[in-house]
């Protein structure tokens, strides 16, 4: 492990473990943007002291939690979570379970369209719609009597992985220009980070994207802090920079070949200023930041579950959510 990685995990453990709960609980629950008409599927995630714990039932190495188990009655710091390209609410799970046991509550929902099991190729390309979608889910939720007591509305931070670490950074004030983004699409560099595994080459419906469409700017400012993890599309960045923006973490894996940290990770964090970038140790790869899968999930789907021999993932997890946390309880407080 590299020693300042060691150094941080160790000096932290203490830390981490105070604010610990044990058990973590889990449920589904679904609004719908009528206005864009957009199902918006969401997972949530946070402390109980129920302790009907069961194991999980999916084809990952989560720690168990409990469905639909009751609230602990105070107020909860919030963090929505936003899936990478053809991904899911569900692919970021460890990090939300390890967000609930150090006292935060998550939400992660399903981006219509753009998902495991509903693949719309349009939507995979429609960049602001992730950030449309944030945006109507806080102001969902904070309206529902079913959760809003258990918030704490000055306190809510929001990350994603991939086209959603994008989509975190959007709602903090970052602009992509549209048609720059087709343009580089166009280059060699810019096209081999186009072809995705999820939906293969995206550079012909990056051309028909309809720029007007965009909105002028995307930011929220209920969030407070952002967080990306391997950003993506920063190829559309303009080299303008970001001097008043909210706290900003963002990690890039160092042989990402699907974001480069380069062109993406390395560019978004040099233009906005205060930024904190951390970039994971060799040989790991975009995927890193999903969850770990058992043996059959690792050999049926390798690009995403197995890492280079000299990688384990669960350690990589843990120096993540130490980086995460950390920096969660120096600015969403």
């Amino acid at each position: 492990m590299n020693r300042t990685w060691t150094i941080l995990l160790l000096s932290l453990i203490s830390f981490f473990c105070q604010g610990q709960v044990s058990n973590v609980g889990e449920q589904t629950i679904s609004y719908i943007d009528h206005a864009r008409e957009r199902p918006i599927m969401t997972q949530i995630w946070y402390p109980t002291t129920d302790q009907d714990v069961k194991e999980t039932a999916l084809p990952f190495v989560l720690p168990p939690t409990i469905q639909n188990a009751t609230f602990i009655n105070k107020k909860y710091p919030l963090i929505v979570l936003s899936h990478g390209t053809g991904g899911n609410r569900l692919s970021l799970a460890w990090l939300a379970i390890e967000l609930a046991k150090n006292g935060y509550m998550v939400l992660a929902p399903d981006h219509w369209g753009n998902t495991l099991d509903h693949k719309i190729p349009e939507y995979f390309v429609r960049y602001w719609e992730r950030p449309l979608d944030l945006s109507f889910l806080i102001s969902s939720f904070l309206q529902d009597e079913r959760f809003n007591s258990y918030v704490d509305s000055n306190r809510i931070g929001t990350m994603g992985f991939s086209l959603g670490g994008y989509t975190a950074l959007a709602l903090a004030g970052i602009q992509l220009d549209c048609e720059l983004l087709k343009r580089n699409a166009l280059s060699e560099q810019g096209h081999k980070e186009f072809i995705v595994p999820e939906l293969g080459d995206l550079t012909a419906l990056l051309t028909r994207i309809p720029c007007t469409e965009i909105p002028t700017t995307l930011k929220d400012s209920r969030f407070k802090v952002h967080i990306a993890l391997a950003p993506a599309l920063g190829l559309g960045l303009l080299e303008q920079k970001y001097q008043k923006m909210p706290p900003v973490l963002i990690i890039g894996a160092h042989d990402d070949q699907i974001a480069p940290i380069e062109t993406n990770g390395i560019r978004y964090s040099n233009v906005i200023g205060g930024s904190k970038f951390v970039k994971l140790p060799r040989n790991t790869g975009h995927y890193i930041f999903l969850n770990e899968g058992n043996p059959q999930l690792q050999k049926e789907a390798s690009t995403y579950y197995q890492d280079d021999r000299s990688i384990d993932r669960k350690l990589i997890h843990q120096q993540i959510a130490t980086e995460i946390i950390h920096y969660l309880a120096n600015h969403l407080r």
